[in-house]
């Protein structure tokens, strides 16, 4: 599931997404957030979606990569993962490094 927190004023959303332990490594993190940009820049006409994840959390940064998200930095200590403070990085993504056709457009007949 993820789920787009749209601050209308400005024009941009956090994204946020909940993935079943045994459906990780299997490429629906990647799948759901391309989507869900998709979604975003060309039916909402939002300016850029942000998220933030655990450092540790290779995988989840590398599946936010595939889906069109950027480095864009970094809160230092401030999540916890197993116990312990991690750094949390930001990521962004903004329509013009979201290459391609709409899938969801397409998938409407448009």
């Amino acid at each position: 599931m993820t789920v787009l927190h749209v601050n209308t004023y400005v024009r941009t959303a956090e994204f946020v997404i909940a993935l079943a332990p045994n459906e990780r490594g299997k490429g629906h993190a990647t799948e759901a957030a391309r989507l869900t940009l998709d979604w975003a820049f060309h039916m909402a006409a939002l300016r850029m979606v942000w998220l933030k994840v655990l450092e540790p959390n290779r995988a989840g940064v590398a599946a936010y990569e595939k889906a069109g998200f950027r480095p864009s930095g970094r809160l230092r200590k401030s999540g916890y993962r197993l116990g312990q403070p991690v750094d949390e990085l930001l990521m962004d993504a903004l329509p013009e490094d979201f290459s391609g056709p709409s899938a969801v457009i397409a998938a409407l007949g448009g």
